[in-house]
């Protein structure tokens, strides 16, 4: 069974994300599950999370629900792309922001 990503269907992986997943898993060994961009009902993410079980889970974006089910029902094969690298960026009018760094990224 391939691993399978969660990432929200209006998001892309980021290079330095795909690296570490080919590293960790092969090129053909993962597939992106896409979160609608409405997301799941609570009912649907424990359905989800059920489905899920045995195989290996990476969470490539922020679904805090079905994560905690996922990790409940499949704690060893549970994965998530973290990155304590932060890039300040500054927006017209001079504000500073700061967002998650294209590299850095480990798998947790």
């Amino acid at each position: 069974m391939k691993t399978q990503i969660i990432i929200n269907e209006t998001h892309t992986l980021m290079k330095d994300q795909v690296r570490v997943l080919d590293k960790r898993f092969g090129p053909d060994g993962w597939t992106a599950y896409p979160v609608p961009e409405k997301g799941w009902t609570l009912k649907e993410i424990e359905a989800l999370a059920w489905g899920m079980t045995g195989f290996t889970i990476v969470f490539a974006s922020p679904v805090p629900a079905l994560l905690l089910k996922v990790a409940q029902n499949n704690p060893k094969n549970t994965f998530v792309l973290h990155n304590d690298c932060r890039v300040a960026k500054e927006l017209p009018g001079g504000r500073i922001i700061h967002t998650v760094a294209p590299e850095g990224w480990v798998l947790v």
